[in-house]
Parts: structure tokens; sequence; C-alpha cells
């Protein structure tokens, strides 16, 4: 398995609040805790791309994972994920691919139809229906391997259109940087991992990933595709502590979302002793997921993070 670790770009909103020890986010936060997780071993910095999630401050997704990059060495750069609605494909073209050159080789490209309608709308975007974002969202996807990989484009689609446009200097990533399609809808987002992904990631408890893995699996099998090309990867929040009193004083006081009673079906934090949430991923492991991202809810502390990589990590490597 390989681990990319969540830095915050807000912590404000609905999403985001279980940040209970981190009122505002800052660059220099930031930048501390990447260069943390690098240092404790994770092979990833991930980060969200939203612009306005809040009332706080909210930081643009491509320009701090470029100063990310410039604090970093090794780990892969892992927008999760982008609103395809915000960028046209071939600018998003450009900047991925400027990102990779800069990083030489680091971006993993996340990508989604976007969800939040309220921030697209505070921003003056429409907001066409799911299906059609997810469309749309599929001709971006096409539009960014011919750039990546072809001397000039032209394309005519249904969304997006291109007159001979260059994306020059292609990136850096051997044929181009891997594409994570994220989403579990099973008609189109998985249908378009299907066809065009490197690597599909969701959220949720054991059951519901796999069932979203057969969907996706009876959709490679429709397309002649081979199922294991696509990896698998699994998003979790995360709160880890050696003592369980200590661990329950925390729930109580900072963190009630992630008591047992609490959590939401949907959701299934990786919240206990490093044992207990090994043991929570040897399900995921089993399952045949190789990424697991992790969202530290006790940032910008490292409590959380330095117990994962000592204790948690070693044991799927």
């Amino acid at each position: 398995m390989q681990f990319a670790v969540n830095v915050p770009t807000s912590a404000g909103d609905s999403v985001h609040s279980q940040l209970a020890f981190c009122d505002e986010i800052s660059w220099d936060a930031q930048a501390e805790f990447a260069v943390a997780m690098e240092g404790l071993g994770f092979d990833g910095v991930a980060v969200p791309d939203h612009v306005m999630t809040g009332s706080g401050p909210t930081t643009e997704c491509f320009v701090t994972l470029a100063a990310i990059a410039r604090e970093t060495e090794d780990v892969y750069l892992y927008p999760k994920t982008v609103n395809n609605h915000f960028r046209n494909p071939a600018l998003l073209a450009k900047q991925a691919a400027t990102l990779d050159a800069v990083s030489d080789g680091r971006l993993k490209l996340g990508m989604g139809a976007g969800w939040k309608e309220s921030e697209a709308r505070a921003y003056g975007y429409d907001w066409p229906d799911a299906p059609t974002r997810l469309r749309m969202l599929e001709e971006s996807i096409r539009m960014l391997k011919r750039l990546w990989t072809e001397e000039t484009v032209s394309f005519d689609g249904d969304y997006y259109s291109l007159d001979e446009a260059m994306c020059r200097p292609h990136p850096v990533s051997d044929p181009h940087p891997p594409i994570m399609v994220g989403g579990g809808g099973e008609s189109f987002t998985l249908r378009i991992t299907a066809q065009l992904a490197d690597s599909w990631n969701f959220w949720g408890p054991p059951e519901v990933m796999q069932h979203k893995l057969d969907v996706l699996e009876r959709h490679c099998e429709g397309y002649g595709r081979p199922f294991e090309e696509i990896e698998r990867s699994w998003f979790a929040r995360c709160l880890l502590r050696e003592d369980e009193a200590e661990l329950d004083a925390l729930l109580d006081e900072h963190f009630p979302r992630f008591k047992p009673e609490n959590v939401a079906d949907s959701e299934y934090p990786l919240v206990g002793t490093p044992e207990q949430v090994r043991e929570r991923l040897e399900t995921f492991a089993d399952m045949g997921f190789g990424e697991v991202v992790v969202e530290f809810v006790d940032f910008p502390e490292t409590t959380s993070a330095e117990l994962f990589a000592e204790h948690v990590a070693p044991a799927f490597r």
C-alpha cells in the first residue's frame, strides 16, 4: 500500500469543522505539515480543490501544491479531487503539465465532477445537473491525455473544443501523470473510471467499497479492460492515540463526530489505537486497495501521523 496525507486548505466549513485544533489555515502550517509528512515516510500529500468552503480562509489547490513542491523532494503531489467545472480542460492540462515539470514528475491528478453547488454559484459559475457535469468530466479527461501526449490537438466535443492547441512542454511523467477519478456514481463515474482512469478513489465502510468494486469490475468487463489495471484507493479521516482513555477524552471534548454512536453510516473513520486502526486497514488490504488517503483530524498536530507512520503503515508496505 501507498499512503497519502490530506493537507487541509480550510478549517471553517461543515466538511472540515472536525479540525478542532485549527481555527484558520495558514501557508506556514500547511508547509510545515507537508514537510513533516514526507519526513515520516508517507508517499504523497493531497490537497483538496476548493475556492470557498466557509467563512474562513481557503487556499487554492494548484498554487498550494506548487509551493509544497518546492518544500518537498519525494512525495507525490495529489490534487484530490479537482473540480472539473472550475477550469477549462486545456488550461487544466497546462497547469498540470507545469506542476509535473516543476516537481520532476511527482504529479498524480485526481479528477471529479464537483459537488458543492453553493461554492460554484458564489464564484459565478453555472451549475449543470450531475449527468451533464459528468459527461463534461469525461471529455476533459480525454482532452488531457491528448494534450499531454500529442504535439497539437484539435477537438470538437459536445462541451469543449480545441483548434490546434499545444500543451508544451509535455509532462515529465511517461506517458503522462496518473489520473485518479473520484466518486461512487455507478452509472457515470465508475463507467468513466473503467474507460479512462489509472486509479479510483472513494470512501465508506468495507461493504460499500466492495459493492462499488463489483460495479467497477462489471464496467471494465463491458469495455474489455482488465480490472486489475485500475488502482483502488480509499479515503478516511483518522485519529490515533496509544492510550484509549486519552482517545476517549479527545473524542468527548474535541471530536464528538467520530464517536462510534455519532459516525454516519456512509463514513468509516480510522479512529482508535494503532492496533485497532491496523486491524481495520487489513480488510481493505485484503480487498486489493493499493492506496489509502488519510486526513489526520488533529492537524496541525502530528501525533496521529507519527503513530500511523511508526505502527500502522509498515504492516502494509
